[in-house]
């Protein structure tokens, strides 16, 4: 099944551990317009964990999430 949803920018961390993830991807997302999707590759759990509560404090939102053996993607919606 195809994903529904078209990417503007793909930022891939995987081996960057949190905190770092999570300001990377923000900074990013400033740069980006409303509306506009950011796909995200990550290696750290905590990225996962803590990353969908740090935007609940904005517009920006996580809509997908997928989990691979050795990583996992996020699709977050710019706000």
């Amino acid at each position: 099944m195809k994903d529904e949803f078209e990417i503007e920018k793909v930022l891939d961390l995987r081996g960057w551990s949190c905190p770092w993830c999570i300001l990377k991807a923000k900074s990013w997302l400033t740069r980006m317009k409303p509306g506009q999707i950011l796909e995200l590759y990550s290696t750290d759990p905590e990225t996962l964990k803590n990353f969908p509560s740090i935007l609940r404090n904005g517009n920006d939102r996580v809509i997908d999430v997928k989990q691979y053996p050795d990583y996992h993607r996020m699709l977050i919606r710019r706000g």
